[in-house]
């Protein structure tokens, strides 16, 4: 059963990154570059609106029919796009694909609950934290040579024999006591929740700050405010709802997932910023911005041992303050290379401090939830972790975007679209006669705000741990 676990955990952190390296193979062959970012965005709304559904389901109808149904759906979906002829098939089979993806990790996650105590579930989900990590790092180098070896679509076909072996363990290893008489599924609040959080994420995602997307934007955010306020209204007197307000009202569970959703805006935020500033405003190569934050996941990988041993020693409540304080940490380095010029090495070092971090403060996360929600709510409990982080890096990374293009405008007028020029290393001038110094120049002081904000954002988390479980009783 664990080894079907660690697969399905694996094929879903690898699907969620080998298919970047493929893109441009895809892109030639199926002639859809207007609908490029849709092959990951959709992949990324189905996956993240779908978590906590199957997390009810699952303490519902129990884990076991709930994975082998999300098991299933991911398979189709990716023998859908391995068959996908043009762009708009490749992205549905990918909403498709997401749609199982999404309860992958969040049940895999609650049967290890049920499967081990205490004792021992800390080195079990320890070992899904590296495995989730090594899978993610390795994805597009191994998307970059299956492309080139055997084509795009054995990107998406070599997760189906590693899957049907996933299906064949969990079909006939897992056992478990059926439930005589479940309560009724929460549909008005699960449709409220797709609307919402779909909404906030087409907002999020497809606003990218410009002038255009405002009307557009406001709209949705519109329709997320009034989906989630008759989400909060119903679950707060249904018999049974979807998500049990108690979940977010209780300090024990609550500030896991406020610091969740912080660390979903860490885990983005790095990703996504910190390559830019490294080729953008430091002239760097798209290989050095790319290496330059690989020891995020690498430490994260590699402190999940390190984090096992401290929750058994020390509790959830000083293992998250630990990884809490190594992000300040990793933060308060990130930005006195950005204030001072520091090395790339620099930078990478930093990036090491905050992945490490990473790993004390995702497993105390999930470990903190379980301990104190009862079994009848665990499956749902442990699906919010994952979709806090999810919902804190699209919106956050989101809003974050926005002040960089606030800045840029603000430093430059309308020369700040040149700025994008930068990151194809091209002329020493720009087509709007602007010397490539004064773009990264100014591209520089307006990343520094990111920066200066996330590193406020890693002290709130560090506030949050304050409101951990201790990790002793219940």
């Amino acid at each position: 059963m664990l080894t079907a676990l660690l697969l399905v955990t694996a094929l879903a952190s690898f699907e969620s990154t080998v298919v970047s390296t493929a893109m441009p193979t895809i892109i030639g062959d199926l002639q859809g570059l207007p609908l490029y970012s849709w092959v990951f965005s959709l992949y990324l709304l189905s996956a993240t609106v779908m978590m906590p559904l199957f997390g009810s389901l699952a303490d519902l109808y129990g884990r076991r029919r709930v994975l082998l149904s999300a098991l299933g759906l991911f398979l189709l979906g990716a023998l859908c796009c391995a068959a996908a002829r043009t762009m708009p098939q490749l992205i549905a089979a990918r909403a498709l694909q997401g749609l199982g993806a999404a309860g992958l990790v969040p049940v895999s996650l609650t049967v290890l609950a049920d499967l081990y105590e205490l004792r021992e579930r800390p080195r079990v989900q320890g070992w899904f934290s590296a495995i989730w990590a090594c899978a993610a790092l390795i994805g597009p180098l191994v998307g970059a040579w299956l492309t080139l070896s055997f084509g795009w679509r054995s990107v998406f076909s070599i997760t189906l024999p590693l899957g049907l072996l996933s299906l064949v363990l969990v079909t006939t290893q897992m056992r478990e006591s059926r439930a005589q008489s479940p309560a009724p599924f929460d549909y008005a609040g699960a449709a409220q929740l797709c609307v919402g959080v779909s909404a906030l994420l087409f907002a999020s995602l497809h606003g990218g700050g410009r002038a255009s997307s405002g009307p557009a934007r406001a709209l949705l955010l519109g329709v997320a405010a009034a989906a989630l306020l008759l989400l909060v209204r119903g679950q707060a007197r249904s018999q049974h709802p979807l998500l049990p307000p108690a979940l977010f009202t209780r300090a024990a569970t609550g500030a896991p997932y406020l610091a969740g959703v912080l660390l979903g805006t860490t885990i983005y935020g790095v990703d996504t910023f910190v390559p830019l500033y490294v080729q953008g405003a430091r002239g760097g190569t798209a290989t050095a911005a790319g290496a330059v934050v690989t020891p995020v996941i690498l430490m994260w990988a590699l402190s999940a041992n390190l984090a096992a041993r401290s929750i058994l020693g020390y509790g959830f409540r000083r293992t998250a303050r630990i990884g809490a304080l190594v992000i300040v940490a990793g933060f308060a380095l990130l930005l006195l290379a950005v204030r001072w010029h520091f090395s790339v090495a620099a930078i990478s070092g930093a990036c090491a401090l905050i992945g490490m971090g990473l790993g004390f403060s995702s497993l105390s996360q999930i470990l903190a939830v379980q301990h104190v929600t009862a079994e009848r709510e665990r499956g749902v409990a442990t699906s919010l972790v994952p979709f806090m982080r999810s919902i804190g890096g699209a919106v956050g990374v989101g809003a974050l975007g926005g002040i960089l293009s606030a800045g840029l405008t603000r430093r430059l007028g309308p020369a700040a679209a040149e700025a994008g020029q930068l990151l194809s290393g091209h002329a020493e001038v720009t087509a709007g006669g602007l010397a490539s110094e004064a773009l990264r120049d100014a591209l520089g002081a307006s990343l520094l705000p990111i920066f200066e904000l996330l590193a406020a954002l890693s002290l709130l988390n560090l506030l949050a741990t304050s409101f951990f479980p201790e990790g002793s009783d219940r």
